[in-house]
């Protein structure tokens, strides 16, 4: 019986070390992903929710992110309480994945196109041409694509406590440059925001009451945790009169926007106010709105906005009533 006991023992501890690397596995990938991230935008998933700060510290117990513009933002969050965890990445592989594939296939038609149009050639004879036309379009537009996903950023989950099991990190620390940034008042890095939004439009005495369907996009600057400030610019079709007279009117809309939030989290307020000038109606206008932001711990960022153009004083001259739909990315 004891040599029984003695070969079950040597047994019990091979398997308890043949499992310690794998239940190792998840937290060093995490530690890597982290250490990459050191300085830069990280999410953090809790139990009452998310939040977005940059990462200057782990340790066995806690992570450090600044939340703010101030070494009282600053803020620990225990290991024990975080869910999910998220880096900055960017779009550019799925963009160049995009781009390839409409690329190569109008190049395959262009090249095909051209050969048959300047040589009077057969499409026998113009299927080289047309496979470098292809290959050719598809590398420009991949590359194109590239670059514009580049510059959309996304959130790459690197833990989740449910298949990673608990969260264990060794000792990191960000630079000491991002330590001071932090005690001076600069805030974590981001620069701007982008977005794209369905839109509708009703117009009121301008001349006529009128429905529209189109599409906005805003390029904002970030001048400070809370307000952003840039252009925008809107295309709707106005298609019908209220009184039921048809219309086939274009709508064209340029300005400038200023949007004003408090600190983010899952659902934003922002307060909106700009000034546009049209190609229909009145030729210039100011807006007041307000917007809501959805932001999941997982996923894009879903915004809506309402907003109300006016010409001089309120309920004189022409107005507009707009609302959008769609997403919002934070560069």
């Amino acid at each position: 019986m004891r040599m029984v006991s003695f070969l079950a023992c040597i047994l019990l501890g091979t398997a308890a070390r043949a499992e310690a690397p794998v239940a190792a596995e998840a937290p060093s990938k995490v530690s890597r992903a982290l250490e990459k991230s050191l300085g830069k935008p990280l999410r953090v998933a809790g139990e009452e929710g998310f939040v977005e700060g940059r990462l200057l510290e782990t340790s066995a117990q806690f992570l450090t992110l600044d939340l703010g513009v101030s070494e009282s933002q600053r803020e620990l969050f225990p290991l024990s309480s975080v869910r999910e965890l998220y880096v900055r990445g960017r779009h550019a592989g799925t963009g160049a994945a995009i781009g390839a594939v409409p690329g190569f296939l109008t190049g395959v038609i262009l090249g095909m196109y051209v050969c048959r149009i300047a040589d009077d050639s057969t499409a026998a004879k113009c299927l080289p041409v047309s496979g470098l036309g292809g290959v050719g379009g598809g590398l420009v537009a991949a590359g194109l694509g590239a670059l514009i996903g580049s510059l959309i950023p996304s959130w790459d989950k690197v833990y989740e406590r449910v298949l990673d099991g608990p969260l264990l990190l060794p000792p990191l620390r960000a630079p000491e440059k991002d330590w001071v940034e932090t005690a001076e008042g600069q805030a974590w890095p981001i620069t701007g925001q982008l977005g794209l939004f369905v839109s509708n439009v009703l117009t009121i005495a301008e001349p006529s009451d009128a429905l529209g369907l189109g599409a906005r996009v805003e390029g904002l600057v970030q001048l400070g945790r809370y307000v952003a400030l840039g252009p925008e610019v809107a295309y709707h079709h106005l298609f019908e009169s209220l009184d039921g007279q048809p219309l086939n009117a274009a709508l064209f809309s340029f300005g400038v926007l200023m949007r004003a939030t408090p600190r983010p989290s899952a659902l934003t307020p922002s307060l909106l106010v700009g000034f546009s000038a049209h190609t229909q109606g009145q030729p210039v206008t100011y807006s007041v709105g307000a917007g809501l932001d959805w932001r999941p711990a997982d996923g894009a960022t879903f915004a809506l906005e309402l907003r109300w153009h006016q010409f001089n004083l309120p309920w004189k001259d022409g107005r507009q009533l707009t609302l959008g739909f769609g997403t919002r990315f934070f560069l």
